[in-house]
Formats: C-alpha cells, structure tokens, sequence
C-alpha cells in the first residue's frame, strides 16, 4: 500500500461519509443518486460503509463501571501506563472516543481515551492524520483547547491519544437549555474565538469547527475538541496528498466553499467555521439546514447565497422550532454575513478582527461589517451616551431627537439597492429641515403662552376669593399647586413645534413630496402620542391622501390607513373607523400572517365589531386570530399582547368576568415585567382590571387600582389627557359606590360633572364618549336619591337621573340602534330609575323591552340578562306581584348559585329577594329552606373581614329577616 489515494478512492470516500449522514432508509438511494451507473463505484462505497459500520459497532456500548476494553482486558500502554474503559462517549469516520481511567501507581485521571476503528488502522493516511492531531495538539495549551494528556501505542500496537475529559453541552445545546439571550450568547461565542486565534498564533488551523465539536463546561467555559483534520499554517508542500485527504474528511453541513473545491486552506477557513457557529447560535438553525442532500448542500455552499440570520430566526420561529426567540439586529446580520463570505479575501482577515466586531456590537459601537454609514455610526455614538445626552436634553429636544429617529428608522425600511444615492441625500434634508425648524421655534412666544396659561389657571383657582382682597399666601400655595404643567406643556409643545413643523412642510420640500408626506405621518403619530387626536387624523387624512396618489410602497398606504384608524377610534368615531380597519386588513391580506400591519388591522376591525355590539362575532374573530397567531410569535410580541388586551376586553364587555379575569392578570404580570409598570398598555391592562373589579363587587380594589394609573398619566400625560380623564373616572364611579354621604357625593358629581364637560368639548355632546361619561353621572345622582333623608328629596334625585338617563337612551339609539349593548343598557338603567321613583308600570315595559333585545343578542343564560330578569323582580315586588316576582328571583337565583356559588354577592342578593317575596306568599317552609341554604350563612360571616359588596348584601340579607 503506497498511501497515496487514487481519485475514485477518494470519490468513494466521499460517497461513503455522505451516506453515513443519511437515514439508513434512506442510505441506498442516496448512494445510487451520487454513483449513477458506475456499479463498481457504488460496490466500493457500500463495502467501505459497511466497514465503517463494522468498525463503530464492533466494540459493544459500554456502561458506567465497565472496564472491558478493545481485548476484553484493561486497555495497556506499551508505556507503564494503563488505562481503564469507562464508557464509549463518542465517535467518527476516523475512530472512537472513550471515557477512560488512566491508573498509574495509585493515580487515577480521567481521560477522553481516543483509538482508532478497525478500518483507520489499516489506512497509512489515516494514521498520519492521526499522528499529526497529536503533533498539534502538543503545540496547544490554552483554557478554551481541550489539552493534550498522553498518546502512544497500545501493547497490540493500537495508536492512542489521550486528552482532557470535558464534561459538557454541544454550545448551542447549552445556550439553549438556559434560555440565553442574544448579549450572553455573543459573549460566550467570544470565549471561542479566543481559543481559535489562540491556535492561529501557533500556526495551526483546525478546518472542523461546529457545535459538536465545542463543548461548554458546567463552569461555562467553552472547550475546542478534535484536531483530527487541522493542519499547521507552514505545511510543506510535499504534504499535498494528505492535505487532500484532509480536505474530504469534514463535516459537510459546516465545510467552507474552498474545501468543498478543494482550495488550498488558510486561516480563512476557520474564519467561515466561526461563522457557521455563530450563525446557528443566533438564529437557532444552520444556513441551507432545509437542504438534505450531500449533492444540493455542496452547491449551495460554493453557490455562497446565504439567508441572513434575522430572516432564518423568523422563518424558524414560525416552524416552531427557533430556540432564541428574540430579533436578530442587523449588525449581527452583517458580522456573520461578512464571516460567511464566499471569497475568503472578503472575509475578516483574521479570527481577532470577528471577535473585535463582536465586542463593538456589545458595546454598542460602529461594526467595522458595516462601516461607511455615517448615520449608523451616529446613532451608536447616542446609543452609548444616552444618559448624559437624556440629561442635558430638554423636553423639546428629546421628543424631536425620538421623531428623528423614527424617520430614520421609516426611511431606512423604504431605501432599496438602486435608490441608496438618491435617498442618501434626502435623509441629508430631512436633518436640515429638522435643524431648521429647532432654529426657528419661537422660544419667546412660546414662553409667553405657557406663562399665560398658568395664570388663567392660577387666577380661576383664586376666584371664590372675596373681589379686591390680597390673597394670602397658602391660597397662592394652593392654586400653583392647581396649576397642570403638563397640559400646558402638551398644549406649546403642538401650537410652537409640531403644528409650527407641520406649517413649514410643503414649503421645505416642494420638489419631494413623499418625503414631506413621511415627515408628515410621523409627525401625526407625535400628535396621538400627547393626545391630540382630532389634528393627527386631520393630518392622516392627508398622508393617506398623498399616499393614493403616489405610486410607490402601497406598505406605506396601509401604515397610515391604520394611523388613521387609531385616531378615529381614539375619537369614538367607531363607523369610519371600522371601515378603514377592515377595507386595510382585505388590503393587508398579501401579507404574512405575523406582519405586524396586517395584525394591528385585523385586530382593530375585532374591537370595532365590539364597539357596534357585535360581540359574539368579534369574540370569535379575535380567538381565531389569537390562535393563528400564538404558535408563531413570542408570547412578548407586541401585536400578540394587544391581541390578548382586546380579547379580555371583549369577554368583560359580554358579562364573562371569570374567563376574563383568568386571562388579565397572567397578562398584567407580563406586561409590568416585559414593559414596565409605567408602560401606556400596562396602564391600560391595569385599568381594565379594576373595572373588571368593579363588575364583581370589589369596589375598594377597583378604586385604588383606577386611582393609581390616574395619578401615573397625570403626571405623564397630564390631568386633562384623554387617558388621564378615562382613568379618574374609573376612579370616580367605585367611589360613587362606597360613598354614602351627601357631601363626599356632591364632590364626586363635580368631578363627574367635569369630565363630562371634557369630553363634550374634545368630542361633541352626542359622541359615545360623552355619553358614557353621562351615564356615571347618572349613577351617583341615583346614589344621592338612595341616601336622601326625606322621600321628597329623593324624589327629586330620581327624576334628575331620570331625565340624564332619557338623554342617555335617546343618544344611543340615535348612534347605535335598538339592539346595541350600551343601549340596552341605558334603557335597562332607565326602568331601574323609574322603579325607584314610583312609576312601575312604565318601569316594567322598559325592564321588559329591555330583556327582549338581550334575548335577540346575547346568549339565554348570558350574566347580563339575569340581571335584568332580577330587575323585573324588584318592579314586580314593588308593585305587589308577588307570584311573578318569586317566579323571576327563583330563575334567577338558580342560574346564579350554579355560575358563581351559594355565597356569591349577586346570588345572595336574589336570594335575600326571593326569601322576602315567599314571606309574602306565606310559603313557609320554601322561605325556610332558602334560609338556611344561603342566608344564614352569609349572616354568619364577620363583617369586617368582607369587602364592600359582600357586606351590602350581608346587611341586606339581615333586613329580608326582619319581620
């Protein structure tokens, strides 16, 4: 045997190992595919795969403790040494590795013992090889490189190596198994490319690097394993054959474009295999992974067409099976990119230059993979020195640096290959009209507005005072402290900046209309941020406008249709919202289903059918979404997380408080945690909560949870924003329930009153926002005829909630219709009213129609119509129907104790009812048992251990007792 290999050895060879990566079902077609009709070709290949299954599966599996080795005896050195077989923990085409005990005089170590298969042993070039990993790896003493113990020959003449034993995870297994994020992947990765430079600095190239092959210890250190095909930097050039050779054992899956041809090898090959590692670390697959076979892989790595990492992550999330779930950033994209190259010329020179790349991303600096970009560099440059920069920024200036970057970050999305020039240079004037108009902000005017301002609110807090008379010091105190800073500074900031920016566009880009149409989209989205609704849909109304006529990125179309949309449905102006939602989600369709235009679509036309009573069929659309949805993104995803905010919506809206409840606060919890507490959506969720609270008696709760978001937006919003005013009403209407004397009502109607009066003023008398304001109005008048001392006064009470009330229903069946839920329900609250003030005839025909409506909307044992069957009970005892009110307090008290339980303060209530109306009927030994099966125990209960709800209805319950 000469130990050189002919081209069909080495052909067969190929064959072989590719095989060996197949499926064994699949190993013989693979095989025919490579050979073709050379039969004699594919009777050597299946002799050598054979062998080589031979050589793996000639020495049995062994278990913890064995010491049964190649012979059947300890494993003997031609040294005094001797080694002793634990088990068999890996192997190769070229040998097998064992878990050994090296044993010398009383020293034991353990050892990864690594021999050769029956078949190397016969091959001269494999048994070079063998010797040249142990040639290298002497020259190798490093924390990353797994080192080098002890080599030689068995006493049968068997070649051995023995090295360190590394207990530890393939890399990527080990960052996956402990959920690493991208910073701590890149991190460890970094530990790698040490000990891969380390053995550049000593001329030796490994050529196999991949996850199998690097190993991470239980201290986190990740060791580099098998040198089996490496090579030194300065081979002669009398080693070509066994280079060869070398060249066509690896890996296939992880080989460089210059082994698969066979190119003479440098450290650039090493450069690629990191690549690869790192490639796969980030995106949790390898590049070209759909690809099995050997035939279609090696084109596409010479082909060198290669998925960036961002878009491989997202493909695999969508399967199911990415490991690291979060966005890949760009510069990532590009490090592995420039690493992966097909030409190893344009890859990094050396393995210290990638790492160097790596430690800027980490520090966030300027990635020399992307250099050249100057606003790239700026914006790392504001990355790193963000606080300082925060803190000498004002107010002003910090809302416009966030507009820049948004512009950015919207023109970065439009630019494409062939427009990279022209685009370059109108981001070039974009930041020159921004600089422009800092410039030309009128400090002055605007400083007088907010000083004006804060008088008028300083001099309308100081007007009860006596006219003429100085005012003292502490009501000075007290009107500052009155003074909302924040409305004013919202107010400056659209009057001075935004609508100031707004003016100046058409005149700043007449030649460059969709840029000022860009500009004029984000400045609108500024504008719905501070609360300003009615002027951002006024300037969306012409971003969409340009946007039909342009004819360029209809993505662009749908974005401000949705922006528009937001506005809209900020304003209560539920139709036109509702038909651009769902004119934008058809539109939306050509999209993937996880594009988070298509979802915000989507799911604002859902939350539209809602708010036009079509809650069954919104409820059904937005589960079908969610469950689409919910495989293929994060649970932390924004679009997914609004989903779930809109889903417990509905449910609280159909009367399904414990699936509702069951579903926010798990979301509640995430949002606090992935958003912060702060956060506009967690403030969001949190109120939701406490009206969900509210629904089921815990009012105290409820009041404190509302309160503390109020506080929250005022402060960051202001105490007039919207959001802020949703927030304090929440506040105000549990409030209205705990309260029980006639001056802390009389504050909370100003309160209401107020409320009601903003958003009269921001929407219209007749917006459904006003309208719903008016009906907590109602309520607390309803409160103070309750506690009025005379019955005349309560009289009087009534019919001013009743008088609210009919203006209440004449305005929702006018926007909404017969059937609407908020009309039903106003029309529900209008006979509750007429009850109380004495006209139970006309109260039981609105009770009456009424339950007709929810019986054609809603399902028969819907919550809310038990409600309103326990309503026609109370008319009906009223008015001495004592028959027909047993007969709806008993429907209802079943339905009740059955959904919620025998102690449940709405079934206690029908309960104490239906007790009173059997005293009535003189049906003794039914009142009994309702007695003793839900009333007494509830009279049992210490008082100060239950909530407002439950204590209502205790004292209740004590007075149907009463004779």
């Amino acid at each position: 045997m000469t130990g050189q290999p002919t081209d069909r050895y080495l052909r067969a060879k190929y064959i072989a190992m590719s095989a060996l990566e197949v499926d064994a079902s699949g190993r013989d077609a693979a095989i025919a595919r490579e050979c073709g009709d050379d039969e004699a070709l594919a009777r050597e290949v299946r002799w050598m795969v054979a062998a080589i299954e031979c050589s793996h599966t000639a020495t049995l599996p062994l278990l913890p403790g064995d010491t049964v080795d190649l012979s059947g005896l300890d494993a003997q050195a031609a040294a005094p040494l001797r080694y002793r077989l634990v088990r068999r923990v890996g192997e190769g085409g070229m040998g097998v590795v064992y878990l050994a005990e090296r044993v010398d005089a009383g020293y034991a170590q353990q050892v990864a013992l690594k021999v050769l298969g029956a078949a190397a042993v016969r091959s001269p070039m494999l048994l070079e090889r063998f010797a040249r990993e142990r040639q290298l790896l002497a020259r190798l003493e490093h924390p990353g490189i797994a080192r080098l113990l002890d080599g030689g020959l068995f006493s049968d003449g068997q070649p051995f190596l023995a090295m360190e034993y590394v207990e530890g995870e393939r890399i990527d297994e080990w960052c996956d198994r402990r959920g690493l994020d991208l910073r701590a992947r890149i991190a460890l990765f970094l530990k790698v490319c040490a000990a891969v430079e380390y053995a550049h600095r000593n001329l030796v190239i490994h050529r196999d690097l991949k996850p199998a092959n690097i190993l991470v210890d239980a201290q986190g250190q990740p060791k580099l394993l098998d040198f089996g095909i490496a090579r030194l930097i300065d081979a002669e050039a009398t080693e070509a054959t066994l280079t060869e050779a070398g060249q066509r054992a690896l890996t296939l899956a992880y080989a460089s474009p210059e082994q698969i041809e066979q190119q003479p090898l440098t450290t650039a090959v090493d450069v690629y295999g990191l690549g690869m590692v790192l490639y796969q670390l980030v995106a949790g697959r390898r590049p070209w992974q759909h690809i099995t076979t050997p035939h279609q892989l090696s084109h596409a790595i010479v082909a060198g067409e290669i998925v960036p990492p961002s878009r491989s992550a997202r493909q695999a999330d969508a399967n199911g099976d990415a490991a690291l779930r979060c966005t890949v950033p760009a510069d990532i994209d590009a490090i592995a990119l420039k690493a992966l190259r097909r030409r190893a010329g344009e890859r990094y020179a050396t393995v210290g230059a990638l790492a160097a790349d790596l430690r800027n991303w980490l520090e966030q600096r300027p990635v020399q993979a992307r250099r050249g970009r100057r606003l790239y560099r700026l914006r790392r440059f504001l990355q790193r020195n963000r606080w300082p920069l925060t803190a000498a920024a004002a107010l002003v200036l910090s809302v416009l640096a966030g507009l820049a970057t948004s512009l950015y970050s919207l023109h970065q999305a439009r630019v494409q290959q062939r427009l990279a020039e022209q685009r370059q240079r109108q981001l070039e004037r974009m930041v020159q009209f921004q600089q422009s108009m800092y410039d030309s902000v009128d400090i002055g005017a605007m400083g007088h507005a907010v000083v004006a301002a804060t008088q008028r609110q300083v001099e309308a807090a100081l007007a009860p005072a006596a006219k003429g008379a100085p005012a003292a010091g502490g009501a000075l105190d007290d009107a500052f402290a009155n003074v909302q800073a924040t409305d004013i500074a919202r107010s400056a900031f659209d009057t001075y900046v935004v609508t100031h920016t707004l003016d100046s566009l058409d005149r700043a880009f007449p030649d460059a209309p969709q840029l000022a149409t860009d500009l004029r989209q984000s400045l609108a989205r500024v504008l719905l941020g501070i609360g300003s609704y009615a002027h951002a849909a006024d300037e969306l109304r012409e971003v969409v406008a340009a946007r039909g006529r342009e004819r360029g990125d209809s993505r662009d179309l749908l974005s401000a249709r949705v922006d528009l949309a937001r506005a809209l449905e900020a304003q209560g102006q539920t139709n036109e919202a509702a038909g651009l939602y769902a004119g934008t989600a058809r539109q939306a369709e050509a999209l993937a289903s996880t594009d988070e235009l298509r979802i915000a679509a989507e799911a604002g036309s859902a939350r539209m059918l809602v708010a036009q009573g079509h809650q069954q069929q919104a409820l059904t659309e937005q589960q079908a979404l969610y469950a689409e949805l919910k495989p293929k993104l994060p649970a932390a995803d924004h679009g997914l997380m609004q989903l779930r905010r809109d889903l417990v919506d509905t449910l609280v809206q159909m009367g399904r408080r414990r699936e509702a409840r069951a579903e926010l606060e798990p979301l509640l919890a995430l949002d606090t945690r992935v958003l912060g507490a702060e956060n506009p959506e967690t403030l969001r969720a949190k109120l939701t909560l406490a009206k969900l609270l509210r629904s089921q008696g815990e009012f105290e709760r409820a009041q404190d949870m509302a309160t503390q978001v109020a506080a929250v937006r005022a402060r960051r919003l202001g105490a007039e924003h919207p959001d802020t005013l949703d927030a304090r009403y929440e506040a105000a209407i549990n409030a209205v329930k705990l309260t029980n004397d006639e001056a802390g009502l009389a504050k909370l109607r100003a309160t209401l009153q107020h409320i009601v009066d903003m958003r009269r003023v921001s929407y219209g008398a007749d917006n459904p926002q006003t309208i719903s304001a008016m009906t907590g109005v109602v309520a607390l008048v309803a409160k103070q005829g309750d506690i009025a001392p005379t019955d005349r006064a309560a009289q009087r009470y009534y019919a001013q909630a009743t008088t609210l009330e009919h203006t209440v229903l004449d305005s929702h069946l006018r926007q909404l219709g017969p059937d609407h839920p908020h009309t039903l329900l106003a029309r529900g609250s209008l006979a509750s009213l007429l009850d109380k003030a004495g006209q139970y005839k006309q109260a039981l025909v609105q009770a009456e129609q009424t339950l007709a409506g929810q019986r054609r909307t809603l399902a028969p044992d819907d919550p809310i119509m038990l409600g309103t069957t326990n309503m026609i009970g109370d008319i009906r005892s009223d008015m001495g129907d004592w028959p027909g009110a047993r007969d709806a307090y008993r429907q209802v008290l079943e339905v009740r104790a059955k959904r919620f339980g025998d102690t449940a303060p709405h079934t206690i209530e029908s309960a104490s009812r239906l007790y009173y109306a059997l005293a009535e009927l003189h049906d003794a030994s039914a009142a009994a048992a309702v007695r003793r099966r839900y009333l007494d125990p509830v009279i049992a209960m210490d008082p100060k251990t239950l909530n407002a709800a439950m204590r209502s209805v205790r004292d209740e319950a004590i007075r149907m007792l009463k004779p």
